[in-house]
């Protein structure tokens, strides 16, 4: 099946195009926060920029979701791609310490612009393929997602540290430019590539009439809305949506407590944390290609539920392991393993997304997917900040765990009632 999905117009060209986008995406995530904390000194203002693109990212949702919605999806992308390229430029006017408001300002625009990418790309998959592909093509956007990341954070430090802001300028509009003529070239819907949601979704409408008693229509802000509306009549996704709340505050507590664990409990150091990092991307890389084959055949609320479970199982043992063994190794290993489920819960969220959402308000619900994992992502993060500074460190490791666990728990009543 994954051999079959490769082949479908417009995947390959939508997977690398996306990853291109993202890997210039985590260039600057890297390299603006590192840039401002060499200027300023100050870890307080440098966490700035990471609130700000958070922020502005999550508000932005609901009108991105629209404009995937109701625009041609390939040209909304590829031109997000080229205003990404113009709104990178002003960074070569920074002079430290004096301009540091240019920095802001470009945080907050491509976070606003990468919010309408990164929606559209499982948005526009599910337009290219059959319905039993929709899972294999999301486990593939998973895959160029963990590529970015794994390309894109480094380079942009690199880049940084040899030629200062104007070289990371310079690389990430080369990497939107080229992104930007992936994506643009629209590639036509496949006639049956549309999964028809259960029939019990309504789609919102506003009681708003004309003079002629016409049909029901849609004012803008009822647009803005009705994917808020079409989560909150669907059981499904209103579990989907708490799933994905407890699952990223989970991993947002994760992203501080693995380096203090490291640190406190493994007696590592920045090197430690590099590789084990580095192992768990490449684990999710090794783990969603070689399940391709499969992932089709799973239907996706046990694969959610399985993989977030996973998750919560090897946190756990990884936190309490400590009290057998510290032997470095055997923590690779565990790292390696970890990288796998978060990969695969993701995929089948995009898929539930798929199969539950009207074809022309899936932009807007995936929108509000995203922004909820990015908003309780980056609370988990502050959590994680003040837990992980107090006494309460040991505890809040088992708190982190218990939430994938919890999360795991409720994605098993991810299935319609109809459902075998």
């Amino acid at each position: 099946m994954s051999g079959g999905t490769w082949r479908y117009p417009g995947v390959l060209r939508l997977i690398s195009g996306g990853a291109i986008a993202e890997s210039a995406d985590w260039m600057l995530l890297v390299a603006l926060p590192l840039f401002v904390l060499g200027v300023t000194g100050s870890p307080l203002i440098t966490s700035i920029v990471f609130v700000l693109q958070a922020v502005l990212s999550v508000a932005a949702a609901p009108l991105a979701g629209l404009l995937i919605d109701r625009a041609d999806p390939w040209h909304l992308m590829g031109g997000t791609a080229a205003l990404q390229v113009v709104t990178v430029l002003p960074l070569v006017f920074v002079d430290p310490a004096a301009d540091l408001w240019i920095v802001y300002l470009v945080a907050i625009v491509q976070s606003i612009l990468g919010a309408i990418i990164e929606p559209a790309r499982p948005s526009v998959a599910a337009s290219l393929v059959p319905p039993a592909h929709v899972a294999p093509v999301n486990q593939l956007l998973g895959v160029g997602s963990g590529l970015a990341r794994l390309v894109g954070a480094p380079v942009g430090g690199l880049v940084l540290g040899l030629g200062g802001v104007d070289a990371v300028v310079v690389a990430t509009a080369a990497a939107y430019a080229v992104a930007s003529v992936v994506l643009f070239i629209r590639v036509k819907k496949r006639p049956d590539a549309a999964v028809s949601p259960p029939t019990d979704i309504p789609v919102p409408r506003t009681i708003e009439v004309d003079a002629a008693g016409a049909p029901p229509r849609l004012t803008f802000f009822a647009e803005l809305g009705s994917g808020v509306a079409i989560v909150t009549a669907d059981r499904v996704l209103r579990r989907l949506m708490v799933v994905a709340m407890l699952m990223s505050l989970a991993q947002g507590l994760f992203t501080i407590l693995f380096v203090l664990f490291v640190q406190r409990a493994l007696g590592g150091g920045d090197t430690e944390v590099g590789i084990l990092r580095g192992i768990q991307a490449v684990g999710a890389l090794i783990a969603g290609v070689g399940l391709l084959g499969v992932i089709g055949r799973v239907a996706p609320w046990r694969l959610a539920a399985a993989s977030i479970l996973g998750f919560g199982v090897l946190t756990l043992v990884i936190w309490n392991l400590p009290a057998v063994t510290t032997w470095f190794p055997v923590y690779v290993a565990l790292f390696a393993l970890v990288g796998a489920p978060g990969l695969l819960a993701m995929t089948a969220m995009l898929t539930i997304v798929d199969r539950e959402t009207p074809a022309t308000h899936r932009g807007r619900v995936t929108s509000l997917l995203f922004a909820a994992l990015t908003a309780l992502q980056a609370v988990g993060t502050l959590l994680g900040g003040f837990v992980g500074s107090g006494p309460a460190f040991e505890i809040s490791l088992q708190v982190q765990g218990a939430l994938y666990l919890a999360a795991g728990l409720l994605a098993l009543t991810m299935v319609r009632r109809r459902s075998v």
